[in-house]
């Protein structure tokens, strides 16, 4: 997974634990637990609302502590320009990890020497219809003596298992069940939820990719039709959602970014519950697993806790067609009727 990769990239780096690294705050808590667990220091930082870091604020911490490695995010496969904060961290000796957990497509198409991070981890399982898909990549590395994480996920018994929840799903979907619905919700987080392993105590071995990871990585043609699926979901969605008024993070995609969502604004509140009755797969991210310390400490990352409650992430994904599309559309429509009569009822 995302976060074994995270631990392996941060030990081939050389850090030791008590070495201290900064964090987005707008981040998964799950990712980075187990740098906490592992022993070490996490420095939070603050994003700014377009999700990119302040070059002055990433500035003053470096001044005040002593840090050895950044975490950059690509979030929702929009990928981002770090080079100015790499060459900072580079000149004070910090190296660099871009997290493209949610833009391994958009990555891919990335020109390699663009690439001037220290090592970039990937997780493909958010993109690709596969229980696995951590992954690492090292700038530079001895791979003889490399530390590595083991994926704990890679098994032929997991492998039939996420088959057979598929298949399930599609049952489940294809009979007119709301797999969205709050009661299917809480009885599938209860069945996937996954305790977070002490991965400082257990034994570093590489494992091998799901057949089904590598039939996918391997197939360039499926690749391709992912990329163009998506983007034209993601268009026909934009330009529906624009016209309703709705207000849009990212309204246009430029080449080369292959998208996880539709990401709109939704300051008022209720309408990821909405979408959800409706049938439609909308979340928020990271949600619930926002880090405690962020939480906690309201007044020094308001940015990252208002893109947490505010931005609702509808899907474009792949597997989705025309006629799926204009289903959320549709459902979108009724969310702006519903808020309009609300208004003139008051």
């Amino acid at each position: 997974m995302g976060r074994d990769a995270l631990l392996s990239a941060i030990l081939n780096l050389g850090l030791k634990k008590g070495d201290s690294i900064i964090i987005p705050a707008y981040m998964c808590e799950s990712a980075i637990k187990p740098l906490e667990i592992y022993g070490f220091n996490l420095v939070y930082v603050d994003i700014e609302m377009d999700l990119t870091f302040s070059l002055d604020e990433i500035k003053k911490i470096i001044k005040k502590n002593s840090i050895k490695a950044l975490l950059a995010v690509h979030y929702f496969g929009f990928t981002k320009e770090f080079d100015k904060i790499i060459r900072l961290c580079h000149k004070s000796g910090i190296k660099v990890i871009e997290d493209a957990s949610h833009s391994f497509m958009s990555q891919l198409l990335r020109n390699n020497d663009d690439v001037r991070c220290d090592a970039e981890i990937f997780s493909m399982r958010k993109t690709l219809p596969v229980f696995d898909g951590g992954a690492l990549r090292m700038k530079y590395h001895n791979y003889d003596k490399a530390i590595k994480v083991d994926n704990i996920y890679s098994s032929k018994m997991n492998e039939i298992k996420y088959l057979i929840s598929r298949l399930l799903e599609k049952i489940i979907t294809g009979i007119g069940i709301n797999i969205y619905s709050q009661l299917v919700s809480n009885i599938r987080s209860k069945l996937t939820s996954n305790n977070i392993h002490n991965t400082s105590g257990r034994s570093l071995i590489p494992s091998r990719p799901s057949w089904q990871l590598n039939s996918y990585l391997n197939n360039n043609e499926y690749l391709k039709s992912i990329e163009q699926r998506v983007s034209k979901n993601f268009k026909q969605l934009s330009q529906a959602l624009h016209r309703l008024g709705f207000s849009l993070l990212f309204d246009s995609l430029k080449k080369g970014i292959v998208p996880q969502a539709c990401i709109v604004n939704d300051e008022n509140g209720g309408l990821v519950e909405y979408l959800r009755s409706k049938g439609v797969g909308a979340c928020r991210w990271p949600d619930d697993e926002l880090p405690r310390e962020v939480i906690n400490n309201s007044d020094l990352y308001s940015n990252a806790i208002s893109l947490n409650n505010n931005l609702v992430l509808i899907p474009i994904h792949q597997s989705l067609n025309s006629k799926k599309i204009n289903k959320i559309i549709q459902a979108l429509r009724g969310w702006k009727i519903k808020k309009i009569k609300k208004n003139e009822c008051i």
